[in-house]
């Protein structure tokens, strides 16, 4: 026969249950955490071994002062030094970006179950055509998957031995792989909107088409543009690297530099990326708060 609580022992019972989850819970993260740090081989104290501090501060002095030589900074044309390497990596992330978005669009919509074949827009609808829009929802999804877990750097190395070295390449990296980012967001998104809103809208005799873009869109608008400008600003991170395999940017800079040993050209590279995204985090912001 079963144990059954009522009145307050019930709630102290619930309680102490759900205290139980949240500790084996928390037991389970501590030992999933233990093994990864053993497996990545963790060790604190190799910052403290011998000659580990003398070494990063030899590395630190040999970067000051920063090179601020015209030559380094302006280059000796218009579309040379580090300053035009710093706009080259900003305009790769804006419209690789946009490039992103306009991928994501339609693979978040078809990759979103609400959208292609389940919730209220098909409670009437054929077997058949749900068949097709789970088809299409899988397929959809696949291709998000592929698109984000190749790195942006290999998408970078992929395209430049196919188009050759320069800043294009790294658009058309950036725009890839932050299209399968994008796309797994704006779809997840759509399939946790109002599902009352877009029935009453279909309930008025919109289409399924329609019922979508004033129904499911709306609702997630402000959100989809916090999480682009967010995913932006992770972009012009990512252009910096991209140099590293020849697609333009101020990355062509950091490579160069490590591996001449100029440090003192190096440092200078790398506030130039500091300053760089600090000034892209300012501006999302900026623009998030104005959409909301």
């Amino acid at each position: 026969m079963s144990e059954r609580y009522s009145g307050p022992d019930a709630a102290q019972h619930a309680a102490t249950g759900l205290s139980k989850r949240r500790l084996t819970t928390l037991l389970g993260g501590c030992v999933i955490l233990a093994a990864a740090a053993w497996i990545a081989e963790v060790d604190p104290m190799a910052l403290f071994a011998a000659g580990a501090r003398e070494q990063m501060a030899a590395f630190v002095a040999e970067g000051i002062p920063p090179e601020t030589s015209r030559e380094y900074l302006l280059g000796r044309s218009l579309r040379d030094g580090l300053l035009w390497a710093v706009v080259e990596t900003l305009a790769i992330s804006v419209v690789g970006t946009t490039l992103a978005v306009a991928l994501a669009v339609p693979l978040g919509l078809t990759s979103a179950a609400t959208v292609t074949h389940r919730g209220p827009l098909y409670r009437t609808a054929s077997a058949g055509r749900i068949a097709v829009g789970r088809g299409l929802y899988h397929a959809s999804r696949t291709v998000l998957s592929f698109l984000r877990s190749v790195p942006g750097i290999v998408w970078g190395f992929l395209f430049v031995t196919a188009i050759g070295l320069g800043p294009f390449a790294g658009v058309l990296a950036l725009a890839v792989h932050n299209a399968g980012v994008l796309g797994k967001l704006y779809a997840d998104f759509l399939e946790d909107t109002d599902p009352m809103t877009t029935e009453a809208v279909a309930g008025s005799g919109a289409t399924r088409l329609q019922a979508v873009c004033h129904g499911m869109v709306p609702q997630v608008t402000p959100t989809i543009a916090s999480y682009t400008l967010y995913r932006w600003e992770c972009t012009i991170r990512s252009a910096a690297i991209l140099g590293f395999v020849g697609a333009g940017g101020v990355g062509y800079y950091l490579v160069i530099t490590i591996q001449r040993l100029q440090y003192g050209k190096l440092s200078t590279a790398i506030l130039a990326v500091f300053a760089l995204v600090v000034t892209s985090d300012w501006l999302g912001s900026r623009l998030r708060t104005r959409l909301g």
